[in-house]
């Protein structure tokens, strides 16, 4: 059987749902699939800035829905130095006009995501239906093959899109090069808490203490979790992954700021954790396809950029496609302008990120 659209989009994640949602809007026909079937959850950062993911969710009129889940205003930042106990208090990361961030579990958030573009006119979510390849034909992607309902279907569209993550299995498909790439410098986990507040009591703000090369966070989250969370180095990476429940328990409580609180607070799941992966910048579009989110760019996440760039450039990819769908660009030049935007945007912080993750004693 084949469908034909105008786009079809490979992951219902935040990058893929948010880009759906916009073309959707825009009056195109789109099918956006996703091997996963929703609400499921991902190994991810949670943090997002109002002037990021936070205005994002206010455009697609989804912020009162993530405040519904219980996730705090966070108009406050906490910053532990060394082993001082008090912490230095300023306002929040780049609020944009939303005025505050937010930490959200993905499991949730993703869900939110993926039924907001679900109700969008001319948007199709395929859950549970993994891509299998792209088609070519006149040395353009035209298309995609994916398996539905223990069958291949073929998706006839004028762009496909992977939002398919860092592993993309677009990008691999379409042979998109890696333009940058950074080597792995750290590795990160984390656990959700009960019983957790901040300061004082607070529950307004994230907190952050450094020690050395080691970053421990505290993120007030949905539904009164708290997400604790402790970004290493590579030397450490090895000793976690020996004993990750002591080592979890023994740094955290090294960081006298917080290790009262973490002391009171309950876990409410297992620890998960994100290993050392390069950072990597790929090639963003071509004839017939584009990448956005971590499959487009992606570096660690001890600076949780994640979310942030993915629903940003989902915007910058939309309103690309848009102006070429519509007939008010051509492809390349939408497309190139979809690549000059993302680089403004996520460089400077991808290579801050690099930079800085080699030695947080420098922070």
């Amino acid at each position: 059987m084949t469908t034909e659209v105008d786009v079809a989009i490979v992951g219902a994640r935040v990058a893929g749902s948010v880009t759906a949602t916009l073309l959707g809007e825009a009056g195109h026909r789109v099918i956006l699939v996703d091997a996963a079937r929703f609400p499921s959850d991902t190994i991810s950062t949670h943090f997002f800035r109002g002037g990021g993911l936070g205005s994002v969710l206010d455009r697609l009129s989804l912020l009162d829905d993530v405040l519904a889940l219980g996730s705090p205003r966070l108009t406050s930042e906490y910053n532990f130095r060394g082993t001082d106990a008090s912490p230095m208090v300023r306002g929040p990361q780049n609020p944009g006009t939303v005025g505050y961030c937010l930490s959200t579990r993905r499991l949730p958030l993703d869900h939110l995501l993926a039924e907001r573009a679900r109700r969008t006119a001319g948007v199709e979510l395929w859950e549970g239906t993994p891509a299998r390849a792209v088609r070519h034909a006149d040395g353009r992607v035209t298309g995609l093959a994916v398996d539905r309902d223990g069958a291949t279907h073929e998706v006839k569209a004028r762009i496909v899109i992977g939002a398919d993550g860092r592993g993309s299995s677009v990008a691999r498909w379409v042979g998109a090069s890696v333009e940058r790439r950074e080597p792995a410098t750290r590795a990160m986990y984390y656990r959700y808490f009960t019983g957790y507040r901040g300061p004082g009591g607070s529950w307004d703000g994230p907190e952050f203490s450094a020690i050395g090369d080691e970053l421990v966070y505290a993120f007030p989250s949905d539904d009164d979790l708290a997400c604790l969370a402790v970004s290493i180095n590579l030397d450490a990476f090895a000793q976690f992954r020996a004993n990750p429940e002591s080592m979890f328990g023994s740094r955290i409580a090294a960081h006298p700021g917080l290790a009262p609180r973490f002391a009171a607070a309950n876990p409410e799941t297992r620890i998960l954790a994100s290993g050392p992966k390069d950072a990597l910048v790929r090639q963003p579009s071509g004839p017939g396809w584009a990448l956005v989110g971590d499959a487009s760019i992606c570096q660690d996440p001890w600076t949780g950029l994640g979310m942030d760039n993915a629903s940003v450039h989902a915007t910058f990819l939309a309103e690309a496609v848009d102006a070429w769908l519509s007939g008010r660009s051509g492809e390349r030049e939408a497309l190139d302008s979809y690549r000059r935007r993302r680089d403004e945007h996520a460089l400077p912080g991808f290579d801050a990120t690099a930079d800085l993750g080699r030695d947080l004693s420098r922070l």
